[in-house]
């Protein structure tokens, strides 16, 4: 059986501050702090922080994703964007659906849409601004 290039271990919550005081949040921030390679253990993490503006103070919450990578010539040829790309991608689905059950406990959840990796600059935050739709 052909072993794969990476296996995904798992994710957790390494620090998270919400101040709900029921204001709507006008954004959503997604950014990529840092990621980092042990080679010794083979083991690559990346941390997504989700942040938004549910009152004075920024609310966020930052996720760690864990990946033990078993094929380090496929690791080695990612450029630095494609590999946050990829990682990103496995963890972003796991990330959405907490960041709504954690926020949605006492007021409307915050509810992230689906994104196009491919066109995230993750050298910098992305900002989604909140929308009003007129009737």
């Amino acid at each position: 059986m052909v072993q794969p290039v990476y296996n995904f271990l798992g994710y957790s919550i390494n620090e998270i501050k919400i101040t709900n005081e029921h204001k709507e949040n006008t954004y959503v921030g997604i950014s990529i702090p840092h990621d980092y390679f042990d080679a010794k253990t083979k083991m690559y993490s990346i941390f997504i922080r989700i942040s938004t503006d549910f009152s004075d103070d920024e609310s966020y919450i930052i996720f760690q994703g864990g990946f033990q990578i078993n094929d380090l010539k496929w690791y080695d040829s990612l450029k630095e964007n494609i590999r946050k790309s990829i990682f990103f991608a496995i963890l972003f689905p796991f990330v959405r659906e907490k960041v709504y059950s954690i926020t949605s406990d006492s007021n409307p959840g915050l509810f992230i849409p689906t994104i196009n990796v491919k066109e995230i600059d993750f050298s910098k935050e992305l900002r989604l601004i909140k929308t009003t739709q007129s009737n």
